[in-house]
Formats: structure tokens, sequence, C-alpha cells
């Protein structure tokens, strides 16, 4: 009977054991979570979990991705964009008993609705904001000349306030459309700049047939009066010859003129 006693006991025991799964944190709550997120403890290996008050979270630690609705941001002369952004982040390991504390009201034992609770009520009001804010720094026309400086800025401030949430955000994506003023006012600039390009173009198209047509025109009057390229050669030599006290010395081609 005590053999079946102690049995019993130690499969107990046995039965009443948890360990972490890999790439989990795992965190021990003891005496009901009493003394704050003292109570729990960062832990490893198998736990002993049948005493009362006792607990073992996990959690994941591998990359989640959060998708906040489309909203709009206003600049501070009352321009107004939309961002439709998407984000990524990762719990930041050794912090997994404060994630446990601050958010295992969100359904922590299942990983995937636990972090679906935390970015609906937490991150991604955290990231709209973000954008609403640091959109009030900017006119319209700045902001769209500097999408760039804007989102880094973004970005900055969100992994600030992640960390200070226990997660690290890994990458941003804004989703940023201008205003439709704006949109129409770049599609008309883009077309006055075709339309000047194809002026321009027409233009230098007409030069260069103008200058074509005064070439023609000479080498026909040429033809027409029967100067050919030799008779203006001997015509230009007979002038030189006429000149007093030179030498014309030729290569067949060229006259060279020697001076006294």
């Amino acid at each position: 009977m005590k053999k079946l006693f102690l049995i019993l006991v130690g499969f107990s025991l046995l039965t009443s054991c948890e360990r972490p799964e890999p790439n989990y944190e795992g965190i021990l709550m003891t005496d009901y979570g009493r003394n704050g997120v003292e109570s729990f403890h960062l832990v490893t290996g198998a736990q002993w979990v049948a005493w009362f008050g006792r607990a073992l979270y996990e959690v994941p630690m591998w990359e989640q991705s959060g998708d906040p609705d489309v909203v709009e941001i206003t600049a501070k002369d009352a321009g107004v964009f939309r961002v439709d952004p998407l984000y990524t982040y990762t719990p930041i390991r050794g912090k997994g008993r404060e994630i446990v504390f601050n958010y295992k009201n969100y359904n922590i034992n299942d990983p995937e609705q636990f972090f679906e609770n935390i970015e609906r009520h937490v991150l991604n009001k955290r990231v709209t904001d973000a954008y609403r804010e640091e959109a009030r720094n900017y006119t319209t026309d700045s902001l769209m000349n500097n999408l760039g400086k804007f989102e880094v800025a973004v970005q900055e401030r969100l992994k600030t306030e992640f960390e200070n949430k226990f997660f690290n955000l890994t990458t941003l994506t804004s989703g940023l459309t201008p205003p439709s003023s704006m949109l129409k006012a770049v599609e008309d600039r883009n077309k006055a700049i075709q339309e000047a390009n194809r002026v321009k173009n027409e233009l230098e198209t007409s030069r260069m047939l103008l200058e074509k047509a005064k070439i023609d025109a000479e080498t026909n009057r040429t033809q027409s009066s029967g100067l050919t390229k030799e008779i203006l050669m001997q015509q230009y030599i007979e002038m030189l010859s006429k000149t007093s006290n030179k030498v014309i010395i030729t290569d067949g081609r060229t006259p060279v003129i020697l001076g006294n």
C-alpha cells in the first residue's frame, strides 16, 4: 500500500511539471502574482506547477506583424494625408516577465490571439498616433518634399515607444497617400514638363531642318553657277598668285603661303 502511495505521488509530481517550449521564454508565476512583477520569474527547464498560486506562462520570441487600420493625418496647414501602415516586431529577450505581467489578460495561453490583442489594444494605436503627431511638424508641401525624413522620424519615435512596451520594432512601412489636390498638382506639373520637352524637341528638329535647307540651297547655288570644287580651288590659287612677294607651295591639296 505504501509502495502504491509513493508511486502515485511520484506520478503526480511528474505530471505536474511543465517546461517552456523552444523559442519561448518561460515565466513562472508564484503566490498568485500578489507581489506584482516580483511574483514572475524567468525560468528554463521543467517547473513544478501543482502547488497553489503557481502557473507557467510562455512568451513566443519570434517576429510578429501588425496591420493597423488606414487613418488620416493632418499637416499643420490642414493638408490631409492617408496612411496605411504595416510593421513587424519581436518581444525583447529577457523581458518575458514584464510582458506576462502587463499583458497576461490578453489571452496569453493562445500565442496568436495573444499578440493580436496586444496589437489591437496597445501597439496599433501607438503607430497611428505617431504618424499624426509627427505630421503636425510639417506643412503639406514640406511633408511631400521630405517624405523620407518624415518616415525616419516616425520610425525612431516608434522604436522608443515599442521598447517601453517591451518590444523591438523591426520594420515599418507607411503606405502614405498625398491629398487629392496635391496629386492633381503633381500630375499637372508632370504634364507641363512633358509638353515643354515636346516643344523643345520640335524646335530643335525645326532648327536642324532649317540648317540643312540652307546647306542644300548653298550647294545648289554653287552647282548651278558652275563653281565646282576644282574650279573654286583654281580661282583661289590664281588669287594668291597675284599677291606681291609671295611663294606658293602646294602638296596637291592645300596651298601654303610663305612670306618674303
